[in-house]
């Protein structure tokens, strides 16, 4: 098995708990496990970076900034803004592609000299947003710079006044007003008749949908020529892809530093998924020499020290590496989407970000002055917050490049309730209990959980908490007053808060608790000094990685013998009541065995998973003790392509279960 690269892949974490009970080390008394009042307590589930067509996922302190401030602002402008008929009017309408740039494109250009993206940037802040997202191209194909493929249509062209760069002109606004930078942009382009037909197959094969035709006829619907049965959609489809790597190649390179590329539409044909079309876009870290649609060196980037082809993901990451990608180009992405005006449900989404995305317009593009509710759009934002999600919202500016006043009225609103509840939302995670549906939920951070009663809560001016475990109530207050609140215990330790006023906020009433410690155990383990009996030092792969907080580092073994271990010192003797593991990787079944010692010397089991048969890349042990020194011996479940390896060694001195396991 060679070990060239210093993480390898990563497969999808099927989380299963292990649990076992032990007594403390020899000559140290186990009686007194700390948090043996109350329920445990849920921890925050675990992100492990992925692996996916040789690029990985960013790790969690690049992504972190999404986490803590929760809202973006999407702007969908283009030349479909003149038209006013949204962002898939030259779809929808059939219109063919040189009588819709004929039809629209004057009339975007005289309309969009006015356009103030300082305005932008200003709505975006009242909002109480940290980035800001423009379509820079989306799939009429318009392209909001002036790109340099030759085929392009582009702000550079006749009738734009010369050197018109709307890209430009938005990034230095959202700069300057302190703001992170997101370019979307959009590989279909409903120019090529070859994005309805890759393969060039005569027919179309698979047949095209009907909405992707004109009546009585088989051929895509934008093909403007007169013998479309002898028409090269193959060769189209490599001239689409082409521009396509030229566009990214110029928008992570002519812009500065941007935070995120926010794709849309890896899928085919208007067919299948995202990541179903990325044999096609080949949107991970290389292309491959024998794909049927090779891009021109031209137009295409090289890796600089090996000189191999980039593919979409390798470009972005090789002139933005801290940048942030999601999951519509056909890659993994760093985030995923939900997509819609559907308000989330269900348990918290256990790890991985995800992102909701949705307009306060009728449409994402203009098509008039018209926007949803306020209380309809706060509930989709708390909905969200409440399960660890953050939020992307869009506005659709006219062709002037002014949003609808509505729907800027509705976003200054979303921004108010935001700065009045700004702690509870801010700096935040969801839970640490689910939400329960159209009822309540809860974020939470340090010492305070935040409880947020919603339209369809139903208790009045009270409201009981679950179990706070073995933490006490300091205090409880209304975050929007600040005034206090009185509460009272009762049994299992939950908390009932009373005279809740919810006439300011009536979709979204928070109330904070403060606890008189952490709400969520602490991992002990954390940054303390780590030894190990073998490690892969070549790669980097230390014993300190285990213990620094960050899933994708780890610490490996020096070759994939059995017996090697990972002992982390705690620095004194103090209560434990378990661990919860981050293996390398997921679907191997470690067997292994945790000890612990007073003195580094001496040694007691605190739990066997010897004969462990759980496949699972994070597993929780539990146990009672007290000890300095906790070490975990790898025993056996290795292979050849698996070694004694952990990205994570998490103890615990509060007991605590992660909700992500199925008996967590």
């Amino acid at each position: 098995m060679s070990r060239s690269i210093s993480r390898r892949s990563v497969l999808t974490a099927v989380a299963v708990a292990t649990a076992a009970t032990a007594v403390g080390p020899v000559g140290i008394p186990a009686a007194e496990a700390a948090g043996a009042g109350g329920d445990p307590l849920p921890l925050v589930p675990l992100r492990v970076p992925k692996l996916d067509q040789g690029t990985w996922q960013q790790p969690d302190s690049r992504i972190q900034w999404m986490r803590d401030n929760k809202v973006s602002m999407f702007i969908h402008w283009g030349v479909y803004s003149a038209a006013a008929q949204g962002e898939w009017h030259m779809f929808y309408s059939k219109t063919a592609p040189t009588s819709y740039r004929a039809q629209w494109a004057g009339s975007f250009a005289s309309q969009s000299r006015s356009y103030d993206p300082a305005a932008w940037a200003q709505l975006a802040k009242d909002l109480g947003a940290a980035e800001v997202v423009l379509t820079t191209r989306h799939h009429e194909g318009f392209a909001l710079w002036p790109s340099r493929h030759p085929n392009a249509w582009t702000s550079g062209d006749t009738p734009f006044p010369a050197g018109t760069d709307f890209v430009k002109g938005y990034v230095n606004a959202v700069r300057a007003a302190g703001l992170r930078v997101g370019l979307y942009y959009s590989p279909i382009d409903w120019r090529y008749p070859g994005y309805y037909d890759v393969s060039g197959s005569k027919p179309p094969s698979p047949a095209l949908t009907s909405d992707c035709v004109l009546p009585n006829s088989v051929y895509p619907w934008n093909y403007e020529g007169s013998d479309p049965t002898n028409f090269d959609y193959h060769e189209n489809a490599r001239v689409m892809k082409n521009e396509v790597y030229q566009s990214v190649k110029e928008l992570v390179t002519d812009y500065g530093a941007i935070d995120d590329l926010w794709w849309d539409g890896g899928w085919l044909a208007q067919q299948g998924t995202d990541a179903a079309g990325s044999f096609f876009w080949e949107p991970g870290q290389y292309r491959d020499g024998g794909n049927g649609w090779q891009v021109d060196s031209a137009y295409g980037e090289s890796e600089w020290g090996t000189g191999k082809p980039l593919g979409l993901t390798g470009v972005l990451r090789q002139h933005q590496p801290n940048a942030v990608s999601n999951s519509r180009s056909g890659w993994v992405g760093d985030y995923d989407l939900d997509e819609g005006s559907g308000v989330p449900s269900g348990p918290i989404r256990y790890g991985r970000l995800v992102q909701k995305t949705f307009s306060v317009g009728g449409s994402w593009g203009y098509s008039g002055d018209s926007a949803m509710p306020f209380s309809q759009a706060l509930g989709l934002f708390v909905n969200s917050f409440v399960r660890d999600m953050s939020v992307l919202v869009n506005v659709g500016p006219d062709a002037t490049g002014a949003v609808p006043s509505t729907q800027a009225a509705v976003i200054r609103q979303l921004g108010g309730f935001m700065s009045a509840n700004r702690e509870a939302v801010y700096n935040t995670r969801g839970g640490p209990w689910n939400p329960v549906d159209g009822r309540y939920g809860f974020t939470f951070a340090d010492r305070t959980v935040y409880a947020h009663l919603l339209a369809g809560y139903d208790g009045g001016i009270s409201f009981t908490t679950p179990s706070l475990g073995d933490a006490n109530v300091v205090s409880a207050y209304d975050v929007v007053s600040r005034s206090p609140l009185s509460f009272k215990v009762s049994a299992g330790n939950a908390v009932t808060v009373t005279g809740i006023d919810r006439t300011r906020y009536p979709d979204d009433t928070i109330v904070a608790i403060v606890l008189d410690r952490p709400v969520v155990p602490a991992d002990i383990a954390r940054g303390c000094p780590a030894t190990a009996d073998s490690a892969e030092t070549s790669h980097g792969n230390a014993a300190a990685n285990a213990v620094d907080g960050d899933t994708s580092t780890r610490w490996c073994a020096a070759d994939g013998g059995t017996g090697h271990w990972l002992r982390v010192d705690l620095g004194s003797v103090r209560p434990v009541t378990g661990a919860r593991i981050a293996w390398e990787q997921a679907g191997k079944a470690y067997r292994f065995r945790v000890d612990g010692s007073a003195d580094g010397a001496t040694w007691s089991t605190l739990a066997d998973l010897s004969g462990n048969t759980t496949a699972a890349q994070v597993q929780v042990v539990a146990f009672t003790g007290r000890t300095r020194y906790v070490r975990v011996t790898v025993t056996g479940g290795l292979d050849a392509g698996t070694w004694a390896s952990i990205r994570s060694l998490e103890v615990y001195d509060r007991r605590f279960l992660d909700p992500s396991l199925p008996n967590g």
